[in-house]
């Protein structure tokens, strides 16, 4: 085979080894399927997760009856770090009526806050060291986005920040801002 032949064969493996690099945290037990059900009712927002300086946090609190995007991921996760930018955008964008959150997923605080520090992200950062919300989400895998409406129901599991998780965000938001739960009605998306 030519040298030219061979280059879509290595970029296919390329690609596939990257996007199972990414598929799963530590191992663990087998993860489901991404749009496997997820908890349901509003105790999964009581779990106790960290925030970055180690203190109890729970998202109850953090998204208190706003819309939220969740992404759970890892910092050894190369998917993960080229969402960062993008969700970084998105809070600044969302800040009026909803919430961005990274929920750094089988890291400890101290870690995960020096490879935020490292990056420049300002978005509202926490922690599932032991894996207890991931679990109970019955999700595995990084990066996993999450959509919450208002009233703490998840309405949207994703593998990846996409168009698909953007527009459940903007129904969301939508949804709240004619509510009248947003500050200064919906921000421009």
């Amino acid at each position: 085979m030519s040298r030219t032949g061979r280059r879509p064969i290595r970029l296919l493996l390329l690609v596939a080894a990257t996007l199972t690099a990414c598929a799963g945290a530590p191992p663990r037990a087998a993860d489901p399927a991404p749009n496997a059900p997820v908890a349901t009712g509003s105790d999964w927002l009581q779990i106790p997760l960290h925030d970055l300086d180690g203190h109890p946090v729970t998202l109850a609190k953090a998204l208190a009856g706003r819309p939220a995007l969740l992404n759970l991921w890892a910092p050894w996760c190369e998917r993960c770090k080229t969402e960062l930018p993008d969700l970084e955008r998105l809070s600044r964008q969302t800040d009026s009526c909803g919430v961005i959150i990274g929920i750094a997923v089988g890291e400890d605080a101290a870690h995960t806050a020096a490879f935020v520090r490292q990056r420049g992200l300002a978005y509202l950062q926490y922690v599932d060291e032991n894996f207890r919300l991931a679990d109970t989400l019955r999700q595995g895998r990084v990066p996993t986005t999450l959509v919450v409406d208002g009233e703490g129901k998840i309405v949207h599991v994703g593998l990846a920040l996409d168009r698909s998780a953007v527009g459940a965000l903007e129904a969301a938001l939508g949804r709240s801002d004619a509510q009248g739960r947003c500050k200064r009605g919906r921000p421009p998306g």
